[in-house]
């Protein structure tokens, strides 16, 4: 049966009830080693704010969501060790340890709550992550229900996996039927 949103009980938290904010340390641009394994994340938009991959150390630990406190607040969730520019910043949870399914649902939890609100002008700083509000869904004692969370994106993620699956076996069967039709043509050409 799948798993709908309207199926729990939901409630506001201050980010701040929720994470632990804190910025990142910056890594100047003048000490990157280019060629590495190290993911640098900046407040780029795009690319889960991924700038390239450096020889440097990580400066901070995965599994933590980043948020640009530059402008508009993007974010993104970081699974692995990483180092970073001046403007982002991290939230981890308070309670427990935060995996990918549980980043990918509070992301967008954060996302869905600072839609279009901040800018240039109104940064995303880390005062006003720790004052902002999030919707979430609650467990029996009024927390934050992070096994839903977790099942959910599961949840979404196998659906999403079987449409792809699905869909590469329709266009295998029919290269394969293009293709046994060609051969046919060229067999009845040489003939």
């Amino acid at each position: 049966m799948q798993m709908k949103l309207t199926d729990r009980e939901w409630k506001e938290f201050f980010i701040d009830d929720v994470f632990n904010v804190s910025g990142t340390i910056t890594t100047k641009p003048q000490d990157l080693v280019l060629g590495g394994n190290t993911p640098r994340i900046t407040c780029a938009s795009t690319n889960n704010g991924l700038d390239d991959l450096y020889k440097n150390a990580p400066t901070e630990k995965g599994r933590v969501i980043t948020i640009d406190s530059a402008t508009v607040g993007f974010t993104s969730y970081q699974r692995y060790d990483f180092i970073a520019t001046d403007h982002v910043e991290k939230i981890c949870l308070k309670d427990v340890k935060m995996n990918v399914y549980t980043g990918l649902f509070l992301k967008q939890a954060i996302d869905n709550a600072i839609m279009q609100k901040y800018n240039y002008g109104y940064k995303f700083s880390q005062t006003r992550i720790k004052k902002q509000k999030i919707l979430l869904p609650i467990n029996d004692e009024n927390k934050p229900d992070y096994q839903f969370m977790e099942d959910y994106v599961k949840e979404i993620m196998h659906r999403k996996r079987q449409e792809y699956i699905n869909y590469a076996k329709v266009k295998l069967e029919q290269n394969r039927t293009e293709q046994n039709r060609t051969e046919q043509n060229r067999t009845e050409q040489n003939r």
